[in-house]
C-alpha cells in the first residue's frame, strides 16, 4: 500500500507554476487587461462609427487608419489574453479534477453565458 506525502503549499507552488498554471495575480491582471481591451475597442468602434456614418468622413484619412490600427491591435490581444485563460482552464482541470467536471469548450461557454447572465439580471433588478 503506498502512501502519498503531504504536499505544503510552497511546493504546489512551484509545481503548479512549472505546469505552466497562473497565480491569482496573474489572473487578475489579465482579466483586468481584457476588459480594458473591451473598453477600447467599444470606445475604436464608436469612433469610426461617428466619423464614417455621421461625419461623412473619408475612409482613408490617416485618423481612421489609426483608430483602425488600434481596433485591430485590441482585438488580438483580448484573442491571446482569453486563449492564455483557456489554456489555464483546462491546465487546471487536469492538476486538480473534480469528480464529474470535465468541461468542453462548448460547455464552458454556456456555462459563463448563464452566470453572465444571471448576474445582468440581478443588476437591472437592482436598477
Amino acid at each position: 500500500m503506498m502512501h502519498r506525502r503531504k504536499v505544503n503549499s510552497h511546493e504546489q507552488k512551484i509545481e503548479e507554476a512549472e505546469i505552466g498554471l497562473l497565480n491569482s495575480r496573474q489572473l487578475d491582471m489579465i482579466r483586468s487587461q481584457i476588459r480594458r481591451n473591451t473598453a477600447a475597442v467599444d470606445h475604436s468602434i464608436r469612433a469610426i462609427d461617428l466619423l464614417v456614418n455621421k461625419e461623412k468622413c473619408p475612409k482613408d484619412t490617416n485618423t481612421l487608419w489609426e483608430l483602425r490600427k488600434r481596433l485591430s491591435l485590441a482585438m488580438e490581444e483580448n484573442d491571446t489574453f482569453r486563449k492564455v485563460l483557456w489554456k489555464h482552464l483546462q491546465l487546471e482541470e487536469y492538476v486538480n479534477p473534480k469528480p464529474g467536471m470535465y468541461l468542453d469548450p462548448v460547455s464552458y461557454l454556456i456555462m459563463r453565458i448563464k452566470s453572465r447572465r444571471q448576474a445582468l439580471d440581478a443588476e437591472l433588478c437592482l436598477k
